[in-house]
């Protein structure tokens, strides 16, 4: 009986050690189990925080490019200028902006500076304009009463205007605005600027200069006439009171000014044409002029052919540019940025926006 006894005895301390035994591996699993939930939720929670932080900052991203829009916009329809307003801060979807403007006198360009913030994220963008007046968008203006297109064919990519007539245009293709009556633009240089710079580099002249067969550099200046002929490469700016012509079938010129100065400038007439024969003529041919060109009375520049013009040109009165073919005419908004020194002009109208491609994230 006592054996029976001990048996029921080790029967019951085996039971009692199985169920304690089970006991603790069941508190194991639920401590291994709360651990992997801690894990899990802390996962979950730092995933979700960042997809949060990744989601302002993208927001944050727009807010600021809005912003530097919103700015440019403003300026371009006369609302504000960067001088009378020299900031602008606005709430914006789940942030807020703040732009601010600087002008750099050595680039005649103003930066813009758009912060924006959305929770905790942050960004900055950076850009720079050039601000001109809409009136000088133009590849190509008469002040006076006509721009005369007769018999001519080609390419004009950019504005046509005169103060008073366009006229004999249907060969032209032109791939931008055409506007008559124009208000006068009154463009103006500062000839005592580019006749100092001249004479510092020795070549300003009181008698009559010529470029053919050669390459020239700088501001070239005289008080009466200037001549282009074959072969002549001018990286540089030719100024000259009296005048300017082109050489009868004038071949393979090149103009190409630094420093955003213009190409050609005269108080008078600057003439292309050729004599003989209509059927032989040929005025300017196989060549390449960029930048401003600005007469202060007429452009004659008849029997162009195969020729480019990449920038504006404008005349204080009348343009013709008949019997020509190959004709292009390309305006480059970018001799205005910065305007060219010395350059004036008395129209008014809306703001040109002009990006000097320079734009940036600083953050």
């Amino acid at each position: 009986m006592a054996d029976r006894i001990f048996m029921r005895n080790q029967t019951a301390c085996r039971g009692i050690s199985n169920k304690g035994i089970s006991l603790i591996a069941i508190i194991i699993i639920m401590l291994i189990v709360s651990t992997l939930a801690l894990l899990i939720a802390s996962t979950i929670s730092t995933g979700s925080r960042s997809a949060i932080i990744d989601m302002q900052a993208q927001q944050v991203f727009y807010i600021a490019e809005a912003g530097l829009r919103h700015y440019i916009y403003l300026i371009k329809d006369g609302t504000y200028s960067p001088a009378s307003h020299p900031s602008l801060t606005k709430s914006f979807g789940v942030g807020s902006y703040t732009v601010t403007s600087s002008y750099n006198s050595d680039t005649g360009a103003y930066t813009l500076t758009s912060t924006a913030t959305a929770g905790t994220a942050k960004r900055v963008i950076i850009e720079s304009v050039a601000l001109t007046s809409a009136v000088l968008d133009r590849g190509i203006h008469a002040d006076g009463a006509n721009v005369d297109f007769t018999s001519s064919s080609g390419t004009i990519n950019g504005n046509v205007s005169c103060h008073v007539d366009v006229s004999n245009y249907s060969g032209m293709t032109i791939n931008g605005d055409l506007t008559e009556g124009l208000a006068k633009v009154n463009p103006m240089l500062n000839y005592d600027y580019y006749k100092s710079l001249a004479q510092a580099a020795g070549q300003y002249y009181t008698s009559n200069i010529s470029f053919s067969n050669g390459t020239y550099t700088g501001v070239w200046y005289t008080t009466r006439k200037a001549a282009i002929g074959n072969n002549a490469i001018i990286n540089g700016s030719i100024i000259a009171e009296a005048g300017i012509d082109f050489n009868y079938k004038a071949n393979n010129i090149y103009i190409n000014p630094s420093n955003n100065y213009p190409a050609l400038v005269t108080l008078s007439n600057i003439t292309i044409t050729d004599v003989g024969a209509p059927s032989s003529r040929i005025g300017l041919q196989n060549s390449a002029i960029n930048g401003l060109i600005l007469a202060g009375t007429n452009i004659s520049a008849d029997y162009i052919k195969n020729s480019t013009f990449n920038g504006t040109i404008l005349a204080g009165n009348n343009i013709q540019m008949q019997y020509g073919t190959g004709i292009t005419i390309n305006y480059n908004e970018e001799i205005f940025a910065p305007m060219p020194p010395g350059f004036t002009y008395t129209a008014s109208g809306a703001t040109s926006i002009i990006p000097q491609n320079d734009w940036k994230e600083s953050l």
